[in-house]
């Protein structure tokens, strides 16, 4: 477990096995004074659970390898606070090749960003962007991608959710090996949610999904915000599915959703 704080400080936590009861408070493994000089917003860790990658309120992202402790890659240029962040990394067990780790970050810019956490990316591109994404006109507060890696999904406080197509890329003369390809996200759809977004995300595949909503195309997203409820999109239609929470007759600012979690257990027991 990893956790920041508002002194700045980051900490790691070994958790004791699943139902034991530790017989002592649980000491920190490892401890940073000061992880950032701003206050961190957001954090995540990559699939492998390698990798940390946490923004800060100053625009900066650190990624840090978990295990050892230690800042691998830092990203500046950011136009102000991260608001969002995602790992990219698909494993397809039949491809013979190592796939390529990338960092995508939201800021308040309205920017989305995606950086190239290879070696040789950043050693001839001095960590810039790999690619940047306009498409937001107000803060975006979720990022995801599906689990085949080929979208990008977005959403902010515009109302609106972006999703973009990841497969769509090109060479660049920016990167030293030519077997790499850099990123050329193309935008795939907008689809109006008509409320404040501060959270969004992909669903599984057909069968994780409850049966009132399986007759619907395969790639669905989740929204939550300003409406108080979570609705369940079908991305390729732009329709609500299905509906999670009361009917609320004025948006009560004190219920609005402010970010969800996805469990695949949980709906496994509807």
């Amino acid at each position: 477990m990893v956790t920041f704080s508002a002194s700045l400080s980051l900490c790691l936590y070994e958790l004791p096995p699943t139902g034991s009861i530790p017989s002592k408070r649980i000491q920190s493994v490892r401890t940073i004074a000061r992880a950032h000089d701003s206050p961190v917003h957001v954090c995540k860790a990559d699939p492998t659970s390698t990798y940390l990658a946490s923004g800060s309120a100053d625009g900066v992202v650190k990624v840090w390898d978990i295990h050892h402790g230690f800042v691998t890659h830092v990203f500046k240029g950011h136009g102000g606070v991260i608001s969002a962040l995602t790992f990219h990394f698909p494993c397809d067990a039949s491809s013979l090749e190592m796939p390529t780790m990338r960092l995508i970050t939201a800021s308040v810019d309205t920017h989305i960003r995606i950086f190239n956490l290879t070696s040789s990316a950043l050693k001839s591109a001095d960590g810039k962007p790999e690619a940047v994404l306009e498409g937001h006109v107000s803060v975006p507060r979720g990022l995801d991608i599906s689990r085949d890696g080929r979208w990008l999904i977005s959403a902010g406080r515009d109302s609106v959710v972006l999703i973009w197509d990841l497969s769509s890329k090109g060479s660049s003369s920016q990167l030293k090996k030519p077997s790499t390809r850099s990123m050329r996200p193309v935008l795939a759809k907008t689809i109006p949610v008509l409320e404040r977004t501060e959270a969004v995300g992909f669903l599984p595949a057909e069968q994780d999904i409850p049966i009132a909503v399986k007759n619907k195309a395969n790639l669905r997203f989740f929204t939550g915000g300003s409406g108080c409820k979570v609705r369940i999109w079908d991305a390729q239609s732009g329709e609500v599915l299905w509906k999670l929470g009361e009917e609320i007759e004025d948006e009560d600012e004190s219920r609005q959703i402010t970010n969800v979690l996805y469990v695949l257990t949980w709906l496994n027991l509807l």
